[in-house]
Protein backbone atom coordinates (compact mmCIF):
# COMPACT_ATOMS: atom_id res chain seq x y z
CA UNK A 1 0.00 0.00 0.00
CA UNK A 2 1.46 3.03 -0.86
CA UNK A 3 0.63 5.22 2.38
CA UNK A 4 2.24 3.38 4.93
CA UNK A 5 0.14 4.94 8.25
CA UNK A 6 -3.24 4.15 6.43
CA UNK A 7 -4.55 1.10 8.15
CA UNK A 8 -3.77 2.93 11.89
CA UNK A 9 -5.93 5.80 9.93
CA UNK A 10 -8.59 3.29 9.56
CA UNK A 11 -8.65 1.82 12.95
CA UNK A 12 -8.95 4.45 15.25
CA UNK A 13 -11.62 6.84 12.70
CA UNK A 14 -13.86 3.11 12.79
CA UNK A 15 -13.78 2.93 16.36
CA UNK A 16 -16.17 3.64 18.90
CA UNK A 17 -15.87 7.23 20.73
CA UNK A 18 -17.59 9.55 21.20
CA UNK A 19 -16.87 12.16 24.55
CA UNK A 20 -17.30 10.27 27.57
CA UNK A 21 -16.82 6.89 26.19
CA UNK A 22 -13.43 6.88 24.67
CA UNK A 23 -12.21 3.16 26.05
CA UNK A 24 -12.46 1.52 22.50
CA UNK A 25 -10.11 4.34 20.99
CA UNK A 26 -7.61 4.05 24.04
CA UNK A 27 -7.49 0.66 24.08
CA UNK A 28 -7.00 0.64 20.52
CA UNK A 29 -4.07 3.05 21.17
CA UNK A 30 -2.72 1.45 24.18
CA UNK A 31 -2.11 -1.69 22.01
CA UNK A 32 -0.90 0.47 18.99
CA UNK A 33 2.62 1.70 21.57
CA UNK A 34 3.24 -0.79 23.79
CA UNK A 35 7.01 -1.23 23.37
CA UNK A 36 7.08 1.93 21.46
CA UNK A 37 7.85 4.34 24.57
CA UNK A 38 9.22 4.35 28.40
CA UNK A 39 5.83 4.89 30.17
CA UNK A 40 2.11 4.41 29.66
CA UNK A 41 -0.36 5.97 32.31
CA UNK A 42 -4.22 6.47 32.43
CA UNK A 43 -5.34 9.35 34.84
CA UNK A 44 -8.44 9.96 36.54
CA UNK A 45 -10.28 11.72 33.41
CA UNK A 46 -9.44 9.00 31.39
CA UNK A 47 -6.35 10.97 28.87
CA UNK A 48 -3.96 8.34 28.42
CA UNK A 49 -0.41 9.66 28.64
CA UNK A 50 2.90 7.98 27.31
CA UNK A 51 6.63 9.45 28.31
CA UNK A 52 9.57 8.77 25.93
CA UNK A 53 12.78 10.28 27.66
CA UNK A 54 15.10 12.38 26.41
CA UNK A 55 18.61 11.90 26.60
CA UNK A 56 21.78 13.23 25.62
CA UNK A 57 24.76 16.32 27.40
CA UNK A 58 22.04 18.55 27.87
CA UNK A 59 19.50 16.12 29.05
CA UNK A 60 18.64 17.14 32.70
CA UNK A 61 17.79 13.55 34.36
CA UNK A 62 16.84 15.95 37.88
CA UNK A 63 14.39 18.14 36.49
CA UNK A 64 14.00 17.50 32.94
CA UNK A 65 12.23 20.07 30.55
CA UNK A 66 8.94 18.92 29.13
CA UNK A 67 7.25 18.84 26.14
CA UNK A 68 3.55 18.14 25.69
CA UNK A 69 1.81 16.71 22.57
CA UNK A 70 -2.08 16.26 22.52
CA UNK A 71 -4.53 15.06 20.64
CA UNK A 72 -8.27 13.99 21.77
CA UNK A 73 -9.58 10.51 21.20
CA UNK A 74 -13.40 11.82 21.48
CA UNK A 75 -15.58 12.53 18.31
CA UNK A 76 -19.04 14.11 18.28
CA UNK A 77 -22.25 11.91 18.46
CA UNK A 78 -25.17 11.61 19.92
CA UNK A 79 -26.88 10.46 23.28
CA UNK A 80 -30.63 8.88 23.49
CA UNK A 81 -32.59 10.68 25.88
CA UNK A 82 -35.89 8.58 25.66
CA UNK A 83 -37.60 5.27 23.88
CA UNK A 84 -41.26 6.08 22.17
CA UNK A 85 -43.86 3.86 22.50
CA UNK A 86 -43.60 3.16 18.72
CA UNK A 87 -39.61 1.73 19.64
CA UNK A 88 -37.85 4.75 18.28
CA UNK A 89 -35.28 6.85 20.05
CA UNK A 90 -35.14 10.38 20.83
CA UNK A 91 -31.89 11.83 20.82
CA UNK A 92 -29.50 14.77 22.04
CA UNK A 93 -26.17 15.51 20.35
CA UNK A 94 -22.99 15.39 21.69
CA UNK A 95 -21.29 18.29 20.41
CA UNK A 96 -21.04 20.43 17.66
CA UNK A 97 -23.03 19.14 14.89
CA UNK A 98 -25.15 20.42 12.02
CA UNK A 99 -28.72 19.23 11.67
CA UNK A 100 -28.36 19.11 7.88
CA UNK A 101 -26.42 16.47 7.71
CA UNK A 102 -28.14 13.81 10.13
CA UNK A 103 -31.55 12.82 8.18
CA UNK A 104 -31.39 8.89 6.96
CA UNK A 105 -27.44 8.27 8.53
CA UNK A 106 -27.06 5.32 9.58
CA UNK A 107 -25.68 4.98 13.09
CA UNK A 108 -24.39 3.18 15.79
CA UNK A 109 -26.24 2.68 19.55
CA UNK A 110 -24.22 1.89 22.53
CA UNK A 111 -21.49 1.90 23.99
CA UNK A 112 -17.68 0.14 23.71
CA UNK A 113 -19.11 -3.03 24.50
CA UNK A 114 -22.17 -3.79 22.36
CA UNK A 115 -23.50 -1.90 19.57
CA UNK A 116 -26.54 -2.08 17.42
CA UNK A 117 -27.28 -0.58 14.05
CA UNK A 118 -29.63 2.48 13.42
CA UNK A 119 -30.77 5.18 11.10
CA UNK A 120 -31.88 8.74 11.75
CA UNK A 121 -35.42 9.19 10.70
CA UNK A 122 -37.85 12.20 10.12
CA UNK A 123 -40.97 12.39 8.60
CA UNK A 124 -40.96 11.80 4.57
CA UNK A 125 -40.89 14.78 2.74
CA UNK A 126 -44.30 13.96 1.29
CA UNK A 127 -46.01 14.37 4.46
CA UNK A 128 -44.56 17.08 4.85
CA UNK A 129 -46.29 20.71 5.03
CA UNK A 130 -44.67 23.03 2.81
CA UNK A 131 -43.62 25.17 5.44
CA UNK A 132 -41.39 21.87 6.93
CA UNK A 133 -39.90 21.30 3.23
CA UNK A 134 -38.20 24.92 3.87
CA UNK A 135 -36.52 23.94 6.50
CA UNK A 136 -33.62 21.91 8.40
CA UNK A 137 -35.36 19.18 10.36
CA UNK A 138 -34.34 20.31 14.12
CA UNK A 139 -33.03 17.20 16.49
CA UNK A 140 -35.87 16.85 18.69
CA UNK A 141 -38.18 15.99 15.30
CA UNK A 142 -35.61 13.31 14.33
CA UNK A 143 -35.63 9.80 15.83
CA UNK A 144 -33.88 6.97 15.31
CA UNK A 145 -35.10 3.73 14.00
CA UNK A 146 -33.30 0.72 15.65
CA UNK A 147 -36.18 -2.30 14.05
CA UNK A 148 -37.74 -2.24 17.43
CA UNK A 149 -41.65 -3.05 17.15
CA UNK A 150 -42.25 -1.23 20.53
CA UNK A 151 -40.78 0.55 23.62
CA UNK A 152 -40.42 -3.09 25.20
CA UNK A 153 -38.24 -4.62 22.59
CA UNK A 154 -36.09 -1.44 22.37
CA UNK A 155 -35.46 -1.26 25.88
CA UNK A 156 -34.24 -5.03 25.66
CA UNK A 157 -31.54 -3.56 23.31
CA UNK A 158 -31.00 0.33 24.55
CA UNK A 159 -31.38 2.16 27.31
CA UNK A 160 -31.36 6.18 28.04
CA UNK A 161 -28.25 7.44 28.02
CA UNK A 162 -26.65 5.04 25.67
CA UNK A 163 -24.48 6.75 23.33
CA UNK A 164 -24.53 6.85 19.34
CA UNK A 165 -22.06 7.41 17.14
CA UNK A 166 -21.96 7.78 13.09
CA UNK A 167 -21.47 4.59 11.18
CA UNK A 168 -19.32 5.70 8.37
CA UNK A 169 -17.11 3.44 5.93
CA UNK A 170 -13.64 4.32 5.81
CA UNK A 171 -13.04 5.15 1.96
CA UNK A 172 -9.90 6.16 0.36
CA UNK A 173 -10.67 7.68 -3.02
CA UNK A 174 -9.20 10.21 -5.57
CA UNK A 175 -6.19 10.22 -7.56
CA UNK A 176 -3.80 7.41 -6.84
CA UNK A 177 -5.86 7.03 -3.67
CA UNK A 178 -4.55 10.18 -2.58
CA UNK A 179 -8.25 11.04 0.23
CA UNK A 180 -9.61 9.51 2.88
CA UNK A 181 -13.08 9.55 3.55
CA UNK A 182 -14.35 8.29 7.19
CA UNK A 183 -16.11 9.79 10.72
CA UNK A 184 -13.90 10.92 13.12
CA UNK A 185 -11.07 12.47 11.66
CA UNK A 186 -11.32 14.84 13.91
CA UNK A 187 -9.14 14.23 16.04
CA UNK A 188 -8.29 10.57 14.94
CA UNK A 189 -5.92 12.10 12.79
CA UNK A 190 -4.40 13.64 15.38
CA UNK A 191 -3.97 10.74 17.20
CA UNK A 192 -2.39 8.64 14.70
CA UNK A 193 -0.27 11.60 14.08
CA UNK A 194 0.96 11.30 17.47
CA UNK A 195 1.22 7.58 17.56
CA UNK A 196 3.28 7.50 14.53
CA UNK A 197 5.82 10.02 15.76
CA UNK A 198 6.67 8.06 19.19
CA UNK A 199 7.24 5.39 16.93
CA UNK A 200 9.74 7.14 15.24
CA UNK A 201 11.66 9.21 18.30
CA UNK A 202 11.51 6.14 20.18
CA UNK A 203 13.19 3.23 17.17
CA UNK A 204 15.23 6.02 16.16
CA UNK A 205 16.41 8.06 19.23
CA UNK A 206 18.08 11.21 19.12
CA UNK A 207 20.33 13.59 21.76
CA UNK A 208 16.53 15.15 22.59
CA UNK A 209 17.39 17.43 25.93
CA UNK A 210 13.94 16.96 26.67
CA UNK A 211 10.91 14.30 28.02
CA UNK A 212 7.98 14.17 25.35
CA UNK A 213 4.44 13.76 26.96
CA UNK A 214 1.65 12.46 23.96
CA UNK A 215 -1.61 13.10 25.53
CA UNK A 216 -4.13 11.17 24.47
CA UNK A 217 -7.19 13.13 25.69
CA UNK A 218 -11.03 12.96 26.34
CA UNK A 219 -13.79 15.63 26.21
CA UNK A 220 -12.71 17.88 23.77
CA UNK A 221 -15.73 18.01 21.70
CA UNK A 222 -17.87 19.11 24.66
CA UNK A 223 -16.09 21.57 26.20
CA UNK A 224 -14.93 19.84 29.33
CA UNK A 225 -10.96 19.38 27.94
CA UNK A 226 -9.39 16.41 29.65
CA UNK A 227 -6.06 17.82 28.21
CA UNK A 228 -6.34 20.43 30.58
CA UNK A 229 -6.49 17.84 33.30
CA UNK A 230 -3.49 16.16 31.72
CA UNK A 231 -1.84 19.05 31.60
CA UNK A 232 -1.67 19.44 35.22
CA UNK A 233 -0.45 16.26 35.58
CA UNK A 234 2.29 16.59 33.28
CA UNK A 235 3.11 19.98 34.05
CA UNK A 236 4.68 21.24 30.68
CA UNK A 237 7.09 23.77 29.38
CA UNK A 238 5.34 23.80 25.67
CA UNK A 239 3.04 21.83 24.10
CA UNK A 240 1.77 21.05 20.40
CA UNK A 241 -1.73 20.29 19.71
CA UNK A 242 -2.21 18.31 16.95
CA UNK A 243 -6.29 18.87 15.73
CA UNK A 244 -7.95 18.66 12.34
CA UNK A 245 -9.48 21.56 11.05
CA UNK A 246 -12.31 23.16 8.55
CA UNK A 247 -11.29 23.64 5.11
CA UNK A 248 -14.21 25.62 3.31
CA UNK A 249 -12.54 25.09 -0.04
CA UNK A 250 -16.37 25.16 -1.70
CA UNK A 251 -17.09 26.99 -5.26
CA UNK A 252 -17.98 30.52 -4.37
CA UNK A 253 -16.67 30.69 -0.64
CA UNK A 254 -13.84 32.98 -1.67
CA UNK A 255 -12.21 34.90 1.39
CA UNK A 256 -14.34 32.84 3.86
CA UNK A 257 -11.98 29.85 2.95
CA UNK A 258 -10.15 28.44 6.29
CA UNK A 259 -7.29 26.39 4.95
CA UNK A 260 -6.19 24.43 1.83
CA UNK A 261 -5.89 20.88 0.87
CA UNK A 262 -2.30 20.28 -0.62
CA UNK A 263 -1.14 22.96 1.27
CA UNK A 264 0.29 20.86 4.44
CA UNK A 265 -0.62 21.39 8.22
CA UNK A 266 -2.34 24.47 9.22
CA UNK A 267 -0.76 26.42 11.80
CA UNK A 268 -3.58 28.59 13.62
CA UNK A 269 -2.30 32.26 14.76
CA UNK A 270 -5.73 32.67 17.04
CA UNK A 271 -9.21 31.18 17.49
CA UNK A 272 -11.95 31.96 20.05
CA UNK A 273 -9.92 30.30 23.29
CA UNK A 274 -6.12 31.20 22.51
CA UNK A 275 -3.49 33.54 21.09
CA UNK A 276 -0.66 31.31 20.26
CA UNK A 277 2.81 31.76 20.80
CA UNK A 278 4.44 33.92 18.09
CA UNK A 279 8.16 32.34 18.65
CA UNK A 280 6.36 28.94 18.31
CA UNK A 281 4.48 29.71 15.25
CA UNK A 282 7.52 30.86 13.64
CA UNK A 283 10.12 28.44 14.78
CA UNK A 284 7.41 26.05 12.76
CA UNK A 285 7.51 27.57 9.77
CA UNK A 286 11.37 28.00 9.81
CA UNK A 287 11.47 24.06 10.63
CA UNK A 288 9.24 23.16 7.49
CA UNK A 289 11.05 25.84 5.20
CA UNK A 290 14.25 23.92 6.23
CA UNK A 291 12.71 20.37 5.81
CA UNK A 292 11.14 21.30 2.69
CA UNK A 293 8.20 20.70 4.50
CA UNK A 294 4.59 22.18 3.26
CA UNK A 295 3.04 24.32 6.09
CA UNK A 296 0.10 27.11 5.99
CA UNK A 297 -1.31 29.48 8.10
CA UNK A 298 -5.38 29.38 9.06
CA UNK A 299 -7.27 32.24 7.38
CA UNK A 300 -10.01 32.75 10.32
CA UNK A 301 -10.19 33.40 13.42
CA UNK A 302 -13.21 30.60 14.76
CA UNK A 303 -13.67 27.65 17.28
CA UNK A 304 -11.60 26.72 20.17
CA UNK A 305 -9.18 23.66 20.44
CA UNK A 306 -7.53 22.04 23.90
CA UNK A 307 -4.66 24.96 23.43
CA UNK A 308 -6.90 26.91 25.76
CA UNK A 309 -7.17 24.80 28.63
CA UNK A 310 -3.37 23.64 28.33
CA UNK A 311 -1.94 27.18 27.82
CA UNK A 312 -4.04 28.32 31.20
CA UNK A 313 -2.93 25.55 33.16
CA UNK A 314 -0.56 26.15 36.25
CA UNK A 315 1.57 28.96 35.54
CA UNK A 316 1.01 29.24 31.88
CA UNK A 317 2.28 27.08 28.63
CA UNK A 318 3.58 27.67 25.17
CA UNK A 319 1.22 26.38 22.90
CA UNK A 320 1.27 25.94 19.10
CA UNK A 321 -1.35 24.73 17.05
CA UNK A 322 -1.17 22.32 14.10
CA UNK A 323 -4.20 20.60 12.24
CA UNK A 324 -4.49 18.59 9.11
CA UNK A 325 -7.18 20.41 6.93
CA UNK A 326 -10.60 18.47 6.64
CA UNK A 327 -13.20 18.93 4.55
CA UNK A 328 -17.23 18.35 6.35
CA UNK A 329 -15.78 18.73 9.16
CA UNK A 330 -18.59 16.76 12.35
CA UNK A 331 -20.25 15.00 9.90
CA UNK A 332 -20.39 11.49 8.83
CA UNK A 333 -18.14 12.07 5.96
CA UNK A 334 -15.02 13.91 6.89
CA UNK A 335 -11.85 14.42 3.70
CA UNK A 336 -8.57 14.39 4.52
CA UNK A 337 -5.62 14.67 1.83
CA UNK A 338 -3.42 11.91 2.97
CA UNK A 339 -0.10 14.41 2.22
CA UNK A 340 -1.14 16.56 4.33
CA UNK A 341 -1.37 14.20 6.80
CA UNK A 342 2.12 12.91 6.03
CA UNK A 343 3.60 17.22 5.78
CA UNK A 344 1.80 17.88 9.52
CA UNK A 345 3.55 14.44 10.69
CA UNK A 346 6.88 15.36 9.46
CA UNK A 347 7.09 18.75 10.66
CA UNK A 348 6.38 17.73 14.08
CA UNK A 349 8.87 14.84 14.31
CA UNK A 350 11.39 17.45 12.59
CA UNK A 351 10.64 20.73 14.97
CA UNK A 352 11.16 17.24 18.02
CA UNK A 353 14.47 16.58 16.39
CA UNK A 354 15.67 20.27 15.96
CA UNK A 355 14.65 21.72 19.06
CA UNK A 356 15.43 25.26 18.72
CA UNK A 357 12.80 26.84 21.72
CA UNK A 358 13.70 28.00 24.59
Amino acid sequence: MKYAGINLLRELSLAFGPSGCEDAVRNIITEQIKGECDNITVDKAGNLIAVVRGRGSDYNKQNPRRVMLSAHMDEVGFMVTAITEEGYLKFATVGGIDPRVLCGRHVLVGDDTRRYHGVIASKAIHLQSCEERGKTMPVDKLYIDIGARDADEAKKYVSVGDYVVFDSDFVVYGKDGSRVKSKALDDRAGCAILIEVMRDLYRNPCDMPFDVYFAFTTCEEVGISGAGVAAFGIKPDTAMILEATAVNDLPGVGRFSVSKQGDGGTLTMADVGTLYDMGFVNYAMQTAEAKGLKCQIKRTITGSTDAGPIQRSLTGVRVLGLSVPTRYIHSASCVALYSDYEQTRDLISAMLRDWKLD
